[in-house]
């Protein structure tokens, strides 16, 4: 799956490059000669391939500036997002979810090329740094008030931090349709990230699983372009 989406951008920036001769897209195109700026917002989700997250599909937001060349063809995306998902573990005494919030930041590069009268089709590939944070147990959570091996309390006696997971990394690469309302427009994409490094999970300073982010994206969008 990732070589195909691979390909198909390759497709797309080939003919783009042949558009960039024609009439620029209408979403970012100036009359000055000097780059357009925008911004987006994009909300939806990630369809998770591994079965170490609690649920198979996890919500996401992204919020990112625009930045396109004055054909409207090329841009630079630049931005940072919200990932909500809950990694699936088990101690001494059953299962434990415990809420994952991921935040990547980072930077992509786009192409569009026009389909129609105010309809485009954008292609994006780029990479992420992901601040990673796991929820600790919560002292209201009963599951976890009793008592461990050696007949010690658990939190009070490890008054850390006790489970915990590492920051990682992720390639994006998607396609997106683009309806133009300028200066706003409307759109509907999906696309696929991977992981470029798997972090553990740890309890108690010992390995307990990995991370692993890849999956299969889908949103809506919108934004403004100056």
């Amino acid at each position: 799956m990732k070589r195909i989406q691979v390909q198909t951008l390759t497709i797309l920036l080939l003919a783009a490059a042949a558009a960039c001769a024609q009439e620029p897209a209408p979403f970012a195109a100036g009359d000055s000669g000097r780059p357009v700026l925008g911004f987006d917002v994009r909300l939806g989700g990630v369809a998770f391939d591994k079965n170490c997250w609690d649920d198979s599909v996890g919500a996401a937001v992204d919020l990112g500036l625009e930045i396109w060349e004055p054909s409207g063809v090329f841009g630079l995306w630049t931005g940072f997002g919200v990932q909500g998902p809950s990694y699936a573990w088990e101690d001494d005494w059953g299962e434990v979810e415990s809420d994952v919030v991921a935040v990547p930041v980072g930077a992509s590069l786009l192409v569009r090329l026009p389909l129609a009268d105010r309809v485009s089709l954008r292609g994006e590939i780029g990479a992420r740094y992901v601040a990673m944070d796991i929820d600790d147990w919560d002292e209201e959570d009963a599951h976890h008030h009793h008592r461990r091996r050696y007949g010690e309390w658990d939190r009070y006696y490890h008054p850390d931090r006790y489970i915990d997971v590492d920051d990682t990394s992720l390639a994006v690469v998607s396609l997106q349709l683009e309806i133009d309302l300028a200066p706003a427009f409307l759109a509907v994409g999906g696309g696929y990230q991977f992981d470029l490094e798997r972090p553990d999970v740890e309890y108690l300073d010992r390995p307990i699983g990995e991370v692993d982010l890849s999956g299969a994206l889908f949103y809506v969008a919108t934004g403004l372009v100056f």
